[in-house]
């Protein structure tokens, strides 16, 4: 088996209201950062993984996703591994 380091980034749909990212965005406005165009606010994580190929681990951690660390409805994700 193989060590695999994984780094999910998973962050709202651009076409789903996101509330955190709307708030973030204000209040950097209210602190000066007049230039902002846009925020959104998602989640990082980070996995070591043992599985027998780099095919196995994505496989796995894309099922996770969908299953459980991610809302396929309103999130999107973006996966990548490393030895």
């Amino acid at each position: 088996m193989n060590e695999y380091n994984v780094n999910i980034k998973i962050t709202p749909k651009k076409t789903v209201n996101d509330p955190r990212g709307v708030q973030v965005m204000n209040g950097l406005k209210n602190l000066g950062y007049t230039d902002l165009q846009n925020v959104s606010v998602g989640k990082y994580i980070e996995i070591t993984i043992y599985a027998n190929t780099k095919k196995d681990c994505k496989k796995m951690i894309v099922k996770a996703c969908d299953d459980f660390l991610a809302n396929p409805l309103i999130e999107e994700y973006i996966i990548e591994i490393s030895e």
